[in-house]
């Protein structure tokens, strides 16, 4: 085959990158919410703390170890903390373009593939957050490009350097997040099922594959232990129902990506026959479905079981690179195919985009209304008016809406980690990017909006403090505690934009 003009994959690459940037310069200097805090918190003490802050997030450590030298270049703001994951996303552009360029697609079908990643919501969510997901998407499209390198290999032996350059990614990919577990474990499936060595060649790989990382996890067995023991947490934001089948369908950009172009495939194939089945992209087209459709699957189904909920966004993203190369590459498969003429592979390209943009990417909307990342947390104001106008002896009850805070206060000197207990974790919203003075004293408090006696109990024993609460409806029903409490003219609610509220009082009824 000849080679392509570098040009369309610079050019696709460009209009990527570029759709990144316009979104981010809206967000990257707003104030953090309170996952981004938990970054903020991870990366603001001595190196040492990092690996267990982020740990009681449930985090893998390697995000906060790069994010903590970037910010000693460029400083510790919400600019810097989010750019790097703005950073990240550029770089995603280029790894998948480079991936389309070593497959010798058309400028069209690389131009799906870049559009319908770059300007998905979730993937520009993440871009504009300062969270472990930009990072943990593109490091998994750089282990697919260690797989090309494979895949494309047509000598029969194995290429060690590639297999432990895979393992290396690999590693990197789970020591930015643990989610990237069951996508390694399928992109492993995938190079035992696929690829030009022989089936004794990829059995070995398989195998090295399998003791490498069974080894990496062994390593992480308390920390992973942990994590499985604290599943029940997010079934209190992950529910069994929410995983029905029009989620299956609308979670992630499937429609587009996957059924469109795999129908259209599918056809193609059904009338090529066994001619059809002889495409250059074949193996890498199954690759790509194993990884965009797998972690996927599982993730409904066990959350649809109601065994491990973890059928969310942010624990998804490995899929998304993979669905808009997976659909790329069905393009490239019939255009390959003539069995069209050149006008209908442009329109079945533009029904890809018209569907895509029509159902599964509300980016456009979403943009014109600032709605990419639509938390309005304002924990700087909070911050701000507590370091102005608190006092010394004032207690100060911290209701931050996590799910670890409704252990407390029966379980706050329990241990969260090895050296941080509930109630010191708990309290990590007020001690990052936003801290406030060391004359104040930080109570964490359970914000069970549903039974508040608790609540109750602190505000009648605090006769003079002050309430930082986080969350719509926790607010409405504190407020109305309050007033019951003490009275409308009893405490001052300073009226903080956003989801989150302060409330203060003199005196207690």
């Amino acid at each position: 085959m000849r080679s392509r003009s570098v040009t369309p994959y610079v050019l696709s690459s460009a209009i990527g990158i570029a759709i990144i940037t316009a979104i981010s310069v809206a967000y990257v200097g707003l104030p953090l919410w309170i996952d981004e805090l938990h970054t903020s918190w991870s990366i603001n003490g001595s190196v040492g703390d990092v690996a267990e802050r982020a740990a009681a997030g449930n985090q893998s450590p390697l995000y906060f170890y790069l994010l903590k030298f970037f910010t000693a270049l460029t400083g510790h703001t919400e600019t810097s903390l989010r750019v790097f994951s703005v950073v990240c996303a550029w770089g995603s552009v280029l790894a998948l373009n480079w991936i389309c360029r070593r497959y010798q697609l058309s400028g069209r079908t690389t131009f799906v593939a870049t559009v319908t990643f770059a300007a998905s919501h979730l993937q520009l969510l993440f871009a504009v957050e300062a969270r472990s997901y930009s990072l943990l998407t593109l490091l998994v499209l750089l282990l697919l490009c260690v797989q090309t390198l494979r895949l494309q290999s047509n000598d029969k032996q194995i290429h060690w350097r590639i297999e432990w350059l895979w393992l290396l990614t690999a590693g990197c990919c789970i020591y930015t997040h643990y989610i990237a577990i069951p996508a390694v474990g399928r992109l492993a499936l995938a190079s035992r099922l696929v690829g030009n060595q022989s089936w004794r060649a990829r059995v070995k790989i398989f195998a090295v594959q399998i003791v490498v990382l069974a080894i990496l996890l062994a390593s992480q067995f308390n920390t992973l232990q942990q994590i499985y023991q604290h599943r029940s947490q997010w079934a209190v934001f992950i529910h069994a129902d929410a995983a029905t089948p029009k989620a299956l369908l609308t979670m992630l950009p499937v429609i587009s990506t996957l059924l469109i172009p795999g129908a259209l495939l599918l056809a193609v194939l059904y009338r090529k026959g066994e001619a059809g089945r002889r495409s250059p992209h074949t193996a890498f087209l199954l690759t790509a479905l194993i990884l965009a459709s797998l972690p996927y699957l599982s993730a409904w189904t066990t959350t649809r079981m109601d065994w491990v909920n973890w059928f969310f966004p942010r624990y998804l993203v490995t899929s998304l690179p993979a669905l808009s190369l997976f659909g790329a590459f069905c393009l490239a498969v019939i255009e390959q195919s003539r069995c069209f003429p050149r006008l209908v592979n442009w329109t079945l390209i533009g029904l890809t985009l018209l569907v895509f943009f029509w159902l599964d990417s509300d980016v456009i909307h979403n943009a014109s209304y600032l709605r990419i990342n639509p938390k309005l947390e304002r924990w700087d104001l909070v911050a701000e008016t507590l370091n102005a106008e608190a006092k010394g002896p004032e207690t100060i009850l911290l209701a931050g809406g996590l799910v670890e805070d409704r252990r407390l206060p029966e379980q706050a000197g329990a241990r969260h980690t090895a050296n941080l207990t509930i109630a010191e974790y708990c309290r990590f919203p007020l001690q990052g990017i936003y801290t406030i003075g060391d004359n104040l004293t930080v109570r964490a408090v359970n914000s069970n909006y549903v039974d508040f006696q608790q609540m109750l109990n602190h505000l009648s024993q605090t006769p003079q403090g002050w309430l930082v609460a986080r969350g719509k409806n926790r607010n409405i029903a504190l407020r109305e505690l309050l007033i019951s409490l003490k009275g409308e003219d009893g405490f001052k609610d300073h009226q903080i934009p956003g989801k989150v509220n302060l409330y203060s009082w003199t005196t207690s009824e």
